[in-house]
C-alpha cells in the first residue's frame, strides 16, 4: 500500500536502512552468485562486471565510473532529491560491491543454474527495496526512471531491454552458453525487482452491480474513505436501469468491499480488476 512508502518518507532512518539493506543484498547476489559463475548482472553493474572480467579492475571502482554520465542525465530530467539520494546510494553501492568482492568463498555453490536463479533473485530484490525507498543505485535505474517519467514505460520493461543488449554483447565476449545462462539471471532479477517494488502497494478497480447501490456506496465512503462513482447501466435482458458502483481501493481493502456489498445485497455482482497506476484523491502515483 502507499502507506508503506509514506512510512519510509516520514522516518528517514528507516528509509536509509532500507536502502543500505537493499544494496547489501544486491552486492551479495552479484559477488556471491553471479561473478563466481562468470555471469553478467543487469544494468551498470553488468557493464562493470564485464569490464572486470576483461581487465581485473575493482568492480566497485568500475561501477562508480560507469555511473558518472548517467547521473548527469538524471539531474537534468528527474527530481533533485531522487538524484541526490541515488548519487549517495551509488557511492555506497560501489563501496559494498568492493568490500564483498570475495564473499563467494563463503558460499559453496557450484551449480550455474542455481547461481543464475538465486543471484538474479537477490540482486533484483535488493534493487526493489531501494526503489521502495524512492531512490536507486544509479546506472540504468536512472535511465529507466527517466523513461517512466517521460514516456510512462514500466521500469521492468526498460531494464529487460537494456539487459538484453548487455547479454547480446556478452555473448560475443564470453560465449553463447554464458549469455543464455545470464538471461535466466536477468529474468529472475526483473521479476524479483518488480515484485518487491510493488509488494503491498497495488490497487484494484472494483465494480459492484446492485439494486442497493446507494446504501453500499454510502458505507464505502464512510468506512473506507474512498471515492465512489456511479455508472448508469441497463440490463440487456430485463432492460432495467441500474447503477454500477465504481471505486479504486488497495488490495487489502477488497475483503471489506465484498463484506459491505454482500451484507447489503446478497445478490450483488462484484468485479475486481488489476490496474497499473492510479492518481487522485486518496492515492499517490507510484514514484517509479
Amino acid at each position: 500500500m502507499s502507506e508503506v512508502k509514506d512510512t519510509l518518507k516520514e522516518h528517514p532512518s528507516l528509509r536509509i536502512l532500507t536502502m543500505i539493506v537493499g544494496m547489501l543484498i544486491t552486492s551479495i547476489g552479484v559477488n556471491g552468485f553471479l561473478r563466481p559463475a562468470g555471469l553478467l548482472s543487469g544494468g551498470a553493474t553488468g557493464i562493470s562486471t564485464a569490464i572486470n572480467y576483461l581487465t581485473g579492475m575493482n568492480i566497485g571502482f568500475l561501477t562508480f565510473v560507469v555511473n558518472i554520465p548517467v547521473f548527469i542525465l538524471g539531474f537534468i530530467y528527474l527530481e533533485k532529491e531522487f538524484c541526490i539520494l541515488s548519487l549517495i546510494n551509488m557511492a555506497i553501492f560501489s563501496f559494498l560491491l568492493g568490500v564483498t568482492s570475495d564473499i563467494s568463498q563463503f558460499i559453496s555453490i557450484n551449480d550455474i543454474i542455481l547461481q543464475a536463479i538465486y543471484g538474479g533473485l537477490l540482486s533484483g530484490a535488493g534493487v526493489g527495496l531501494v526503489f521502495r525507498a524512492r531512490a536507486s543505485t544509479g546506472g540504468t535505474d536512472i535511465i529507466a526512471a527517466i523513461l517512466k517519467v517521460k514516456k510512462n514505460i514500466e521500469i521492468k520493461d526498460t531494464a529487460m531491454a537494456i539487459n538484453a543488449v548487455i547479454v547480446f554483447i556478452g555473448s560475443f565476449l564470453f560465449g553463447l552458453d554464458l549469455a543464455l545462462y545470464t538471461l535466466i539471471d536477468i529474468f529472475m532479477n526483473a521479476t524479483a525487482m518488480n515484485f518487491v517494488k510493488d509488494a503491498m502497494n497495488s490497487q484494484k478497480a472494483v465494480m459492484v452491480v446492485s439494486d442497493k447501490a446507494e446504501e453500499i456506496s454510502e458505507i464505502i465512503m464512510k468506512k473506507l474513505v474512498r471515492g465512489v462513482t456511479f455508472l448508469e447501466a441497463e440490463g440487456a435482458y430485463t432492460h432495467q436501469k441500474k447503477k454500477i458502483i465504481y471505486t479504486i481501493v488497495s488490495t487489502s481493502e477488497i475483503p471489506q468491499i465484498k463484506e459491505i456489498s454482500l451484507s447489503c445485497d446478497n445478490k450483488a455482482f462484484i468485479s475486481v480488476n488489476d490496474i497499473t497506476e492510479v492518481k487522485g484523491r486518496g492515492f499517490k502515483a507510484k514514484d517509479l
